[in-house]
């Protein structure tokens, strides 16, 4: 359900006003979308507890991520997406597995610098709407655990990356780090990505 929400947020930007009307292509201005998926890496001092304690853990995932973002000129632009990090997890050894899923709505100012032929370099800054959701138990050494209830947040993010862009179909490769701040102390995902998007 939340990535349908997820999906119709994102289609409903693109329907807005601002992205319905007819534009001529312009290579330094105008709207765009796209889609991407990568490896997610979570950073969590929980989780290497329980790593010390005897369970087997997995700290990363497949992640994706949809966007739209509006280029004002060749240097600046704005943006916002939907990224869902994948699950981390941790089984215990006798038995049972915690999961924890987050995913996150973002909105970024674009810093874009033209190389030459379509290339170009970007960086960009952010605010990151996200929310957890644990599930599962397990077992290890004799003692029980589960996850409490899933917490949310929003925090601040910042990405780098490359773009090529050739007949409107934009290419881009980019890295994103996500520090998030929860009750139960900080985490943060390095999100490594390729995606694939269209300029109008």
């Amino acid at each position: 359900m939340k990535r349908l929400i997820a999906t119709a947020a994102l289609a409903g930007l693109v329907a807005s006003p601002a992205f319905a009307q007819s534009y001529q292509y312009d290579p330094n201005e105008g709207p765009y979308l796209g889609a991407g998926i990568g490896h997610a890496t979570l950073d969590d001092d929980g989780l290497d507890v329980l790593d010390r304690r005897g369970f087997n853990t997995d700290d990363s995932d497949t992640g994706y991520k949809l966007f739209v973002g509006y280029q004002f000129n060749p240097n600046f632009a704005v943006e916002a997406g939907y990224v869902d990090f994948g699950e981390t997890s941790a089984t215990g050894n006798q038995g049972g597995t915690i999961s924890l899923g987050v995913e996150a709505f973002s909105a970024a100012l674009v810093g874009k610098l033209p190389i030459q032929n379509g290339f170009s370099v970007h960086g960009k800054l952010g605010l990151a709407a996200w929310e957890e959701d644990p599930s599962g138990s397990a077992v290890n050494n004799g003692s029980y655990y589960s996850l409490g209830s899933g917490e949310d947040g929003t925090d601040p993010f910042y990405g780098l990356g490359a773009e090529y862009v050739v007949n409107q179909v934009m290419l881009r490769a980019e890295y994103e780090y996500f520090d998030l701040n929860g009750d139960y102390g900080d985490f943060s995902y390095d999100l490594i990505s390729a995606s694939l998007g269209y300029r109008f």
